[in-house]
C-alpha cells in the first residue's frame, strides 16, 4: 500500500473520504465500474476510484515542461476529438506519419488511466491487444504494464508530448499553466448527459443497467465520475485569460472547426499552412474517426457491446427522445444558479443557458 493511500491528504491538500457502504451498495446495482471502492476528495468533492489514490500524488507532482500540451474537460465533452486535432497539428499535418493510426492512448495518453486497472473488467480489456502491448514495450523498454501504463507512457512520449486528462485544475500540478499549454474544452451539459448515457451502454467497463433519468439523478447529485462538473468548468473559466490557458466551447468548435483550428494554429505557434489544415480536418472529421474507430476497436480500447464503435453522433443540441422537457428543464434551472457563479455579464454565463 502506497503512501498516498495510507493517509487521508493528498499532496494537492485534499481529504480523502470513502464513500459509504450504502452508496456503493445502491450504485452496485446499475454498474460495476465502482465496485473497487470510490472516494470524494474534499472541499471540491471530486468523485474518483479508491486507486487513484495510488497515482494522485505523482500526478500532482509530474514534471510538465514548455512543450507539453495538456487537454483537459470533462467525459464526452469533445475530448477524444481535440486530442486527434491537438496530435495531428503537432505530429501528422502532412498525413504521412505511421502512428498516425495507432492507438490513441498510446500516442496522447490520458494521465490518470491507471486508475482503472484495478477494477478487472478494465483488466480483461488489455489482455490479448496484442498491438496496445507491443507498442508499450516499444515506448517504455523494461517497464511492466502492472506499474503504471499511462504515466509511464506519459513521460515517455517524444516531445512535443500531447497529454490527455479529465481531472480538474486542483489535482494537476501548481504550476501546470506556467510551465506547459493548456486546452480546455467545455460541452452544453444537456448533451454531454445524453452522450454520457450512451457511453456508458455501449462500454463494457461499466456494466451499466440503469435508466437515463438514474444518469441525470447522478449527475446533478455529483454521483458521477469525476463530478462535480460546474466547479471543474468554473476552475478552467477563471484561468481563460492566461496566456498559456486556450478555452474552447464544443459548439464552437462543431460550428466552425476552421476558425478554431486557426485559433489554436497561433496558440499553439505551430504554423500550419492552409493545406496542413486541411489535412488535419481530413483526418479528424467525425465520419473519418468513426470508421477508423469500426475497424480499429483497439484503438480505443472501449470493449464496446455495439457496432457502431465509439463515435456516436456527436450532435449540437441532441434532440434525443431520452432529454425529456421535465429532465432538460432541471438542467437549465440548476445551470442557471450555478453558472450565475461565473459572474452574470460573463460569456459562460450566458452561452448555455440560452439554449432552446
Amino acid at each position: 500500500m502506497t503512501k498516498a493511500m495510507m493517509s487521508n491528504q493528498l499532496a494537492s491538500g485534499h481529504e480523502v473520504v470513502a464513500m459509504s457502504e450504502e452508496w456503493m451498495a445502491s450504485m452496485a446495482q446499475e454498474q460495476t465500474l465502482y465496485k473497487q471502492g470510490m472516494v470524494r476528495l474534499l472541499p471540491d468533492g471530486w468523485l474518483l476510484p479508491t486507486s487513484f489514490t495510488q497515482y494522485a500524488d505523482t500526478i500532482y507532482n509530474f514534471k510538465f515542461n514548455s512543450s507539453d500540451v495538456v487537454l483537459i474537460g470533462m467525459r464526452k465533452s469533445g475530448t477524444t476529438w481535440m486530442l486527434e486535432l491537438l496530435w495531428t497539428m503537432l505530429h501528422n499535418p502532412e498525413l504521412n506519419n505511421p502512428k498516425g493510426d495507432s492507438p490513441i492512448v498510446l500516442r496522447a495518453p490520458l494521465i490518470e488511466l491507471d486508475m482503472f486497472f484495478d477494477n478487472k473488467n478494465f483488466a480483461k480489456m488489455i489482455e490479448g491487444r496484442e498491438q496496445f502491448i507491443k507498442e508499450f514495450n516499444q515506448a517504455c523498454p523494461g517497464k511492466k504494464l502492472k506499474d503504471g501504463v499511462f504515466l509511464e507512457l506519459t513521460e515517455a512520449l517524444p516531445a512535443p508530448r500531447v497529454i490527455r486528462t479529465h481531472l480538474p485544475l486542483s489535482l494537476l500540478p501548481p504550476d501546470l499553466l506556467d510551465k506547459a499549454k493548456v486546452v480546455y474544452i467545455a460541452r452544453n451539459p444537456k448533451d454531454m448527459v445524453v452522450s454520457l448515457f450512451h457511453h456508458f451502454c455501449n462500454v463494457q467497463l461499466h456494466n451499466y443497467t440503469c435508466t437515463f433519468d438514474s444518469v441525470m439523478k447522478h449527475f446533478m447529485n455529483d454521483d458521477l465520475l469525476y463530478n462535480p462538473f460546474w466547479p471543474h468548468v468554473k476552475m478552467a473559466w477563471k484561468n481563460k485569460d492566461h496566456p498559456n490557458m486556450h478555452f474552447l466551447f464544443y459548439e464552437d468548435l462543431k460550428t466552425d472547426v476552421m476558425k478554431e483550428l486557426r485559433t489554436l494554429n497561433e496558440f499553439l505557434g505551430t504554423r500550419l499552412t492552409q493545406q496542413q489544415l486541411d489535412n488535419v480536418i481530413e483526418h479528424t472529421s467525425f465520419s473519418s474517426m468513426k470508421n477508423r474507430s469500426i475497424k480499429n476497436p483497439e484503438i480505443y480500447l472501449s470493449a464496446q457491446k455495439k457496432k457502431d464503435g465509439f463515435f456516436r453522433k456527436g450532435e449540437l443540441h441532441c434532440p434525443d427522445s431520452l432529454l425529456t422537457t421535465l429532465s432538460c428543464t432541471h438542467l437549465v434551472m440548476l445551470a442557471g444558479v450555478e453558472l450565475w457563479l461565473f459572474g452574470p455579464a460573463s460569456q459562460l454565463s450566458l452561452y448555455w443557458c440560452t439554449d432552446s
